[in-house]
């Protein structure tokens, strides 16, 4: 057996337990970002709930000024009506006050229905806001056990990278650079069994040539010319 294919094997495993270690590192992270987005949610309804409230509240009080305003013409025109002596400019001051009336009326009429929305909306701020504490209440225990399993996937993730790069070290320079060439950025396998004269990984006939380089390298490393995989051959028994 080539005296580096154990290492080589040991850290091709130990790189199956980091990408594992790595997966569930990922896993609790998509899962605290399903707690986060639930409460992003919340937080906009809340401040939506809010704006809509302010807006309601802007437009009442707005409407209130006009109330206001019309209400002290029409106690103007009234006082006016009252000291006019002309019966032609009378009528005309009737005409204003009764004019002035309905339009205050319709003011008032719109100042009680935005005081409504206004009412609607606080109403739906409180609720909002409601909704985001019970949502923040009912995540402190999940978000407890999450930061703990969280560390400890951490903890273990470490120790796997560490255990990786110790085995790297043990591998000569160049047989390491082509293990990390091969097995690229996604991680991929790369290095198999022959079975026989047939390579593993993609299946297909190891020409007989490449089969007595493998046997004269020590049973270790040449690339499938047609995955390119590190081949090794097993073995057997005499």
């Amino acid at each position: 057996m080539h005296p580096d294919l154990p290492n080589l094997i040991d850290l091709q495993a130990k790189d199956r337990t980091l990408a594992e270690a790595a997966l569930a590192l990922a896993d609790l992270e998509a899962e605290a970002a399903g707690l986060d987005a639930a409460v992003a949610s919340a937080r906009t309804q809340v401040t939506q709930a809010t704006r809509l409230a302010a807006d309601a509240l802007a437009r009442r009080t707005e409407r209130e000024a006009k109330v206001e305003a019309q209400r002290a013409n029409q106690e103007k025109r009234r006082a006016r009506l009252e000291q006019e002596r002309s019966p032609r400019v009378a009528a005309q001051l009737m005409a204003d006050v009764e004019l002035g009336r309905s339009i205050l009326a319709q003011e008032e009429g719109d100042w009680l229905r935005l005081a409504e929305e206004t009412t609607t909306r606080e109403a739906a701020v409180a609720a909002a806001e409601q909704g985001l504490a019970a949502i923040e209440a009912e995540q402190v225990e999940a978000r407890a056990d999450l930061a703990a399993r969280t560390a400890g996937a951490q903890a273990a993730h470490d120790a796997a990278l560490d255990a990786r790069d110790a085995a790297a070290e043990l591998l000569p320079r160049a047989i390491r650079q082509r293990y990390e060439r091969l097995r690229g950025p996604k991680g991929k396998t790369v290095l198999y069994p022959a079975s026989g004269t047939t390579c593993t990984a993609c299946h297909t006939a190891i020409p007989t040539s490449r089969v007595g380089v493998l046997r004269g390298e020590g049973m270790l490393l040449d690339g499938c010319e047609m995955c390119g995989a590190i081949l090794y051959l097993v073995e057997t028994p005499a």
